[in-house]
């Protein structure tokens, strides 16, 4: 069994450490996190390991993780392979969905195989996340070698992997922040609307949780543009025209949000037939005005 040392012993390391001391995948050494109280609470969590206070502590290992936050990837790898602890062909890889592997140079340098694997999935909590890691999909990139071990290793614990272009590699983690942490700010203001129409926020959430729970669901079972409802989804140009032009008396920066969210509308509409060329091309312009339009007749009723 390969052996496995833990560098930034977060939630994410904490979850996958726990999960691979159960499937028996890695034997966990040592983690080592910002001080030796934290890395003691995570090898109590992780159920294995041995704490340790700094990097000339550390043992050797076959597979090293760096679990860090992003901004101190770099600065951990360049001090781990500084230290002398990385041998060639060791497995050295980070979890960020922002940072590529070629951010591991120095331990490259060293002869060792990085690699990144990032599991696309929240990570609120520690414990939460052991018990839905299952089913959870991971964006893969690095060496092949590297990827071999890791994909087994996470689908182990029920993973799904899969390659991601390194050069796309932010492309790729802002769709899931479109996804997650945009769709938290979209509720927001979702609830904002409401509170300037006079609603407070605590009924306006009680409100839009069946709406956007059956959205959601639509989503997933028949696809975006399938799920797409409203003014848009019916070519109704005149109520997006006034609604665009009452935010932007409102908020200018809400006013942008919902020209671009609505274009992209515009596109899924189109693409599924919903949209002739002429109602889409209408619906362009609207959303590129400020002032009120008029309803057109030849639109049709919804």
């Amino acid at each position: 069994m390969r052996t496995l040392n833990i560098i930034g012993s977060g939630r994410v390391g904490r979850a996958c450490g726990r999960l691979w001391t159960r499937a028996g995948v890695f034997r966990i050494g040592d983690v080592l996190t910002r001080s030796r109280a934290s890395a003691s609470e995570a090898v109590r969590f992780i159920g294995a390991g041995r704490a340790v206070g700094g990097l000339d502590e550390m043992c050797d290992a076959d597979v090293w993780m760096i679990a860090t936050r992003d901004d101190v990837i770099v600065a951990s790898c360049e001090a781990l392979a500084a230290a002398g602890k990385i041998t060639p062909d060791d497995i050295v890889f980070h979890v960020s969905g922002a940072t590529p592997s070629t951010a591991l140079a120095a331990a490259a340098a060293r002869g060792a195989l990085t690699a990144s694997v990032h599991p696309i999935k929240t990570f609120p909590d520690a414990e939460l996340a052991v018990q839905r890691f299952p089913g959870t999909y991971c964006g893969a990139e690095g060496n092949p070698e590297a990827l071999r071990v890791l994909g087994a290793a996470f689908e182990a614990i029920g993973a799904t992997v899969f390659g991601i272009a390194v050069a796309s590699k932010p492309i790729y983690h802002a769709g899931g922040v479109f996804a997650c942490n945009y769709l938290a700010a979209l509720v927001e203001t979702a609830l904002r609307a409401h509170e300037k129409a006079g609603i407070p926020r605590a009924a306006s959430l009680k409100a839009l949780e069946p709406l956007v729970r059956e959205t959601v669901d639509a989503i997933f079972e028949h696809g975006p543009a399938r799920a797409l409802t409203g003014p848009i989804a019916r070519g109704d140009c005149a109520t997006v025209g006034n609604q665009l032009a009452a935010i932007e008396g409102w908020d200018a920066a809400l006013a942008a949000l919902y020209r671009g969210l609505g274009l992209v509308a515009v596109d899924l509409a189109a693409r599924d037939g919903r949209l002739d060329d002429r109602r889409a091309a209408a619906l362009r312009d609207a959303l590129g005005q400020q002032q009120p339009v008029r309803p057109r007749s030849d639109f049709g009723a919804r």
